[in-house]
């Protein structure tokens, strides 16, 4: 199928990304280029996916994430624009508007679901990611089967690279009688 999406538009969506997950637009961004880094953001997107269902981050709409939720979207946004030859200085500012937007109204439409309807918290993020991902995949043009490849290939190469480093394991023996 044809992308019918302008540049604007994929610029926001991915811009969108980054409210959701400050690494994620990045992520798309370069798995639709086939960047050589689409594995190192793939594991930042994952690794902020994980800490933020056992609740490591504080809310993203407090300024410590607001404000790198908010520089990823307007870096994206730019980066994206930028790709298909559109030089316009508000791309930036719309992407950074729309990140902070989203970094805003997607927590706290969590907390009022959890709280109105009592839907458990962790599966309420485990569906902002799956709707963050679905954006994402009609953003670009990266299939959902693209995006579990992508994910498996990156945790193989972390796996690995640390695998070999860690030490080997091995018990002392026993001490004898002194």
């Amino acid at each position: 199928m044809p992308d019918r999406k302008t540049p604007f538009e994929r610029a926001l969506a991915l811009a969108a990304l980054s409210g959701f997950k400050i690494a994620l637009g990045p992520a798309f961004l370069a798995a639709s280029r086939r960047s050589p880094n689409t594995g190192s953001w793939a594991l930042a997107a994952l690794g902020e996916m994980l800490l933020d269902k056992i609740g490591v981050f504080p809310p993203r709409f407090r300024p410590a994430l607001l404000i790198p939720h908010a520089l990823s979207g307007a870096w994206v946004a730019r980066e994206s624009l930028k790709r298909d030859g559109i030089d316009d200085p508000t791309g930036p500012v719309l992407g950074a508007v729309v990140a902070a937007g989203v970094s805003c109204v997607a927590p706290m439409t969590r907390i009022a679901l959890h709280k109105g309807l009592g839907i458990s918290n962790a599966w309420l993020g485990l569906g902002e990611d799956y709707l963050a991902l679905r954006l994402g995949t009609e953003a670009t043009d990266v299939t959902m089967s693209q995006v579990s490849e992508i994910a498996r290939d990156a945790i193989d190469d972390l796996r690995g690279r640390a695998v070999p480093s860690l030490p080997a394991l091995s018990i002392p023996a026993a001490a004898g009688p002194p």
